[in-house]
């Protein structure tokens, strides 16, 4: 029996979930596993796998959204201006509309289930008022320059605990961005907000914070409450890990621009050669277990760390001409090598239908 790759994920997710919960032995369970095959997937586009990339990037813009808003300090004080009250004042206020806020999402969810994107848009909302109401929390104690990071930590916490109470995939994406965003400020407070903490910069830093998600992914999917989530942990971890390792092949261990600018890219090349590792393993890694996305990102980021070298080595050593008419037959050999595999799995469908 044959199954289309969607279905074979939830299969297989069925099967773990039935091991899990012993409703089926684990012989069992393996020969559920080998009584069916994968058939070639026919899709030439896979907008699910878009639509999980665009759904990450757009959560980590709105917590970038949110702290940039909450760092501004001409918009804060209008506000307080505008709502006229004391720091606690606001805090309630804004704790009672967070409230209120996932409330109304809680009821909407539960009465129009298939409006799920105004559903989930109130529980961004109410993300939104949790961030407001701990910032003037911090305020009001007097720790905007002392260990404030601690309330980023604490939004964090809130926003996994209403992702597993509410089992949403949207509060877990807004938990794993303000727990990046938590890591960055905590390890800069600890390192007095010096470029280097335990002697890393940043980009090298995000490269371990990368590597923690996806070890944290292994455990979140032992779990039945919190299986659901180990996707966009798991993603995350890969997508943030091998952004961290772009980054640091182009700026490497540097914690300021001028230091940069005083060394050759000659000196980075450990970072692309970690980058080309670190890609052709995800690639490698999505392969054995028929995992699309993880091969995807890994050919994403091994194209990035070619032609980011490329570009470093061969800008100023090239014509003009010359350079751009290697970049666009580059880009004509991959264009020609895809089409020829589109072609191949077509024919493979229509000998398989046939």
């Amino acid at each position: 029996m044959q199954f289309t790759e969607e279905q074979h994920q939830t299969l297989k997710k069925a099967i773990q979930h039935w091991e899990a919960q012993q409703l089926i032995s684990t012989a069992t369970a393996e020969t559920l596993r080998k009584s069916y095959q994968v058939a070639p997937s026919r899709k030439r586009f896979d907008w699910k796998n878009l639509s999980f990339i665009a759904f990450f990037f757009s959560i980590a813009c709105i917590v970038l959204a949110t702290v940039l808003f909450l760092l501004d300090d001409w918009l804060m004080n209008f506000i307080s201006s505008v709502l006229g009250a004391s720091d606690f004042t606001k805090f309630l206020l804004f704790t009672v509309l967070a409230t209120l806020t996932f409330a109304g999402g809680v009821y909407r969810r539960k009465h129009h289930p298939l409006q799920r994107y105004s559903n989930e848009a109130l529980l961004i909302f109410g993300a939104i008022f949790i961030a407001f109401a701990l910032t003037y929390l911090s305020e009001f104690l007097l720790m905007e320059n002392g260990h404030f990071p601690i309330f980023v930590g604490v939004a964090t916490l809130i926003y996994g605990g209403l992702a597993i109470y509410l089992r949403s995939q949207l509060m877990w994406g807004l938990a794993v961005s303000a727990l990046a965003v938590w890591y960055g400020t905590e390890t800069s407070y600890r390192a007095h907000w010096e470029p280097y903490f335990w002697g890393m910069n940043f980009p090298l830093r995000y490269v371990i914070f990368g590597g923690l998600l996806l070890l944290g992914s292994l455990l979140i999917n032992k779990s039945p409450r919190t299986q659901v989530f180990h996707s966009i942990t798991y993603y995350s971890g890969i997508i943030i890990g091998l952004s961290s390792l772009w980054l640091l092949s182009i700026f490497g261990n540097h914690g300021s621009l001028s230091t940069w600018n005083e060394v050759s890219q000659l000196h980075f090349l450990y970072g692309a050669f970690l980058l080309a590792l670190g890609a052709v393993g995800a690639i490698l890694w999505g392969l054995k277990h028929q995992e699309r996305l993880t091969v995807e990102i890994g050919i994403v980021f091994l194209l990035m760390d070619i032609y980011t070298r490329y570009f470093e080595y061969g800008w100023e050593n090239l014509h003009r001409v010359v350079f751009f008419a290697i970049l666009a037959t580059s880009f004509w050999l991959i264009g020609k090598k895809a089409e020829n595999l589109w072609n191949k799995i077509d024919r493979n469908n229509q000998s398989n239908v046939i």
